[in-house]
């Protein structure tokens, strides 16, 4: 129905409702939260979303944005 899967949909999502202006902790707990509710509500089925961050960005990757 959406044309993509629940978690870029919902990433394409807050990227076009933000245009970027977004950190990455509050990118990865909109889609997690999101795809989560989503899935149980549409699909029946639980889904919970990970994300793996590099160990070199493992005390900044929270507060970066994508545009900047």
């Amino acid at each position: 129905e959406k044309e993509h899967g629940l978690f870029t949909y919902f990433l394409l999502k807050k990227l076009q409702e933000t245009k970027g202006d977004v950190t990455l902790k509050e990118l990865i707990n909109y889609v997690t939260d999101n795809v989560r509710l989503e899935s149980v509500q549409v699909n029946e089925k639980l889904q919970r979303p990970t994300v793996s961050i590099s160990s070199a960005l493992k005390d900044s990757w929270q507060s970066m944005k994508l545009n900047e």
